[in-house]
């Protein structure tokens, strides 16, 4: 069993938890709902129709005979509000009328609303919903009680497109039910314990809704909405990181792909080269074959026109080199400037190692000293405060000269060690400064590594372009200026006729030879270029699924978040929390009117913590139960009847609506009480209207039903429901 103070700590302990998410405050919120006009036809016992204006009393008894149709004055308002009365069927429309018809308008959070209910014989309930549009009526309205409605008032439809439908929006301007309407508001005939006579949960859930908690439901439906949606996201978030994974996966094909690609480009260039070379050399016996002299004199022209050409480009190629040449001693000169660089870089982590481990030697040795020098101060003074003829340090006599001489001594050995630590104090702060030093040029040169292999590729890259064009230079030495001499030869000896032989291929199958070579090397090309593609994208795809698996984590994080926001948005969360606030004071007021109603004899306290029956069990379950003191003891609510229980009843009910009043967050207005005096002896029914005295001033209206005769002179305005031969009729006196 748990103890007392261990529930308190429990309690305690769940306001924190709570208190860091969340701050309630029911000021400014301000839900009233005060009737103005009430008219009836063919409802019930009212056969023809009958109106009552509510603006001009506050407090009034609506009194008449047994079956006079008092209390059906009040199926008439919850039936037009929420379709609900006694009956909810045939039977609510009068036995002589065709049409049962109530329409209700009220002032509500500032606005004026009017509700028309109809329900005609063995037909489908009629419902209209609407609101005043006229401001400056509305502004009368709420200035005072005693407004009149003009005839021209513009009202605004608010109906919905069903029956179904215009009543939810009715509720959901209400902000209520009909069955925490009835609870906060009405005592009904024979209804009057209703709220008292719930379980302990369903209490819980009333007041919660009287209380406007129905809105944490919404929090935490909002909540888990949000939560599903970051779910949801996580959940895409890995299908794309599986999708990266998978194509992480084919990196070694992929490359390998690549490699077989390049290998076989090569190859495939190759044998375009040569067969253009083959080409080329068909074409020259093709032209000699086909070309008397001059042709081929043309011809042996204009090649050592394009050799020439060639021979000039190969030429402008050597001042590319030297170009490229002065790029390379440049990049080689910046290589061996970031050498240097990481050469430095070592050999200042080297001497900030060294200068690093000097100054912890020096640190600990002025340590060491500055313990000695303490101890020495200390026989210092211990040597001059000493009286007598011992002295404090050796024992022996202790003399002026003696005590001199050794002053003197400690002093000199105390200022030894003090300049020693000076010293090395000095030295600290330099080797502090160089350490700083050390640690600003690494952090300088930390880029030397990524700056030696760009200057590394720009050597290599420019190196092998050089090799390249020396290439191609050597081609046109060893062949294209061979070419050229002998064509020159050619041309100088006139001797142009040359001895030909038939080529063993046409020249028509060497061009579509070539042509096939160019397709498939084009072809060989894009797959390269393709493959090359599908590897570069892998280190993209490695940084897009670092960044997805930082964006699940934050995701992660949140989901946590939400779904402790949810718990705390649960029924056992902020609102279990909220009511506990309220209901000290609501069990205060109570309290205070059940005083004055059992003349002291009573009083009520509420219990919102109980034992399991499984005593086994160290925690406590919610519940909200109500015990009562008397002169007897304390006994549970459902021990009482009678009397008593609606003493009990009317307390709590009016503390209810006086705490939600004061709260500024009563859903009502308007305190009905339907024969609740005839349990009650002559004492108890004095007290019960001193009760209602009390409390007056707290809402718009009150009307109290009865059918005692001597209480009618107790109230100050009188609602008389007579009953005739045309049905209910009343009059206000």
């Amino acid at each position: 069993m748990i103890s007392e103070e261990g529930v308190r700590s429990k309690k305690r302990k769940r306001q924190r938890a709570f208190s860091s998410f969340f701050f309630l405050s029911c000021e400014g919120i301000i839900l009233t709902m005060i009737p103005i006009h009430l008219r009836i036809a063919g409802f019930l016992s009212y056969r023809d129709p009958v109106e009552i204006d509510f603006t001009t009393f506050d407090l009034a008894c609506v009194s008449g005979h047994n079956g006079a149709g008092k209390s059906s004055l009040l199926d008439a308002i919850t039936w037009v509000l929420f379709g609900q009365a006694r009956k909810r069927d045939d039977s609510l429309v009068n036995s002589q009328s065709k049409t049962a018809e109530v329409a209700l308008t009220f002032e509500y959070e500032k606005n004026v609303y009017r509700i028309l209910r109809t329900l005609p014989r063995g037909k489908t309930t009629t419902l209209e919903f609407q609101i005043l549009d006229d401001k400056q009526d509305a502004e009368s309205g709420r200035q005072t009680t005693a407004f009149r409605l003009l005839p021209s008032a513009n009202w605004k439809p608010l109906t919905e497109r069903t029956l179904r439908e215009t009543q939810a929006r009715i509720e959901q301007t209400l902000r209520l039910e009909y069955e925490t309407f009835v609870n906060a508001a009405f005592f009904l005939q024979g209804q009057a314990d209703q709220f008292t006579q719930q379980t302990a949960s369903k209490r819980k859930d009333v007041l919660s809704n009287i209380l406007g908690l129905e809105m944490w439901e919404i929090y935490k439906q909002r909540t888990a909405d949000k939560r599903k949606a970051l779910e949801d996201e996580v959940g895409s978030i890995d299908g794309r990181i599986a999708e990266i994974n998978a194509e992480l996966d084919e990196e070694e094909p992929r490359r390998r792909r690549l490699k077989e690609l390049e290998d076989e480009l090569k190859r495939q260039s190759a044998m375009r080269k040569a067969q253009e070379a083959a080409l080329e050399n068909l074409r020259k016996i093709a032209a000699s074959l086909n070309q008397q002299l001059a042709a081929e004199k043309a011809k042996l022209e204009e090649e050592r026109r394009g050799l020439k050409e060639q021979g000039k480009a190969a030429s402008d190629q050597l001042s590319v080199i030297s170009d490229l040449s002065g790029q390379i001693e440049t990049a080689k000169k910046s290589l061996a400037e970031v050498e240097k660089k990481i050469t430095q870089r070592s050999e200042f982590e080297e001497n900030r190692s060294a200068a690093r481990e000097q100054f912890g030697q020096l640190k600990a040795e002025n340590e060491l000293l500055k313990a000695q020098m303490d101890e020495l101060k200390e026989r210092i003074d211990r040597l001059e405060s000493a009286e007598g003829a011992t002295c404090p340090l050796c024992g022996q006599p202790l003399s002026e000269k003696h005590r001199q001489s050794t002053l003197k001594q400690l002093q000199a050995e105390g200022k030894e060690k003090g300049d020693r630590f000076r010293i090395n104090k000095s030295s600290m702060d330099d080797l502090a400064k160089r350490i700083a030093d050390y640690e600003s040029q690494i952090t300088k040169i930390e880029n030397a590594e990524r700056e030696r292999l760009t200057y590394s590729n720009s050597v290599t890259q420019l190196t092998e372009r050089i090799e390249t064009i020396k290439n191609s230079i050597k081609n046109w030495e060893t062949a294209g200026a061979k070419r050229l001499k002998e064509v020159e030869a050619i041309l100088a000896s006139e001797k142009y006729a040359v001895e030909t032989q038939k080529p063993t291929i046409s020249l028509g199958e060497a061009e579509r030879a070539l042509l096939d070579l160019q397709e498939q090397e084009n072809r060989l090309n894009q797959e390269v270029g393709a493959a090359r593609q599908k590897v570069s994208v892998l280190d993209e795809l490695r940084k897009r699924k670092a960044d997805y698996s930082s964006e699940r984590e934050t995701l992660a994080l949140q989901i946590g978040r939400h779904k402790t926001l949810e718990r705390a948005f649960g029924k056992d969360g902020v609102p279990a929390l909220l009511i506990e606030q309220a209901l000290p004071q609501i069990e205060t007021k109570a309290n205070e009117l059940l005083d004055r109603l059992s003349d002291g004899q009573m009083s009520i306290r509420f219990v919102t913590q109980a034992e399991y029956r499984d005593k086994k069990r160290e925690d406590r379950k919610e519940t909200l139960d109500i015990q009562i003191s008397d002169a007897t003891g304390v006994r549970d609510y459902e021990m009482y009847s009678g009397g008593e229980a609606f003493r009990v009843n009317f307390a709590i009910r009016l503390a209810l609506s006086e705490v939600l009043a004061q709260r500024k967050g009563a859903r009502l207005q308007t305190l009905v009480i339907d024969e609740g005096f005839g349990s009650q002896d002559a004492e108890g029914r004095q007290r019960l209207i001193e009760a209602i005295n009390l409390v007056k001033h707290d809402f718009a209206k009150i009307l109290v039903i009865t059918h005692l005769d001597e209480l009618k002179d107790a109230f100050p305005t009188r609602i008389e429901v007579e009953k005739t031969e045309h049905g209910s009729t009343v009059h206000v006196i």
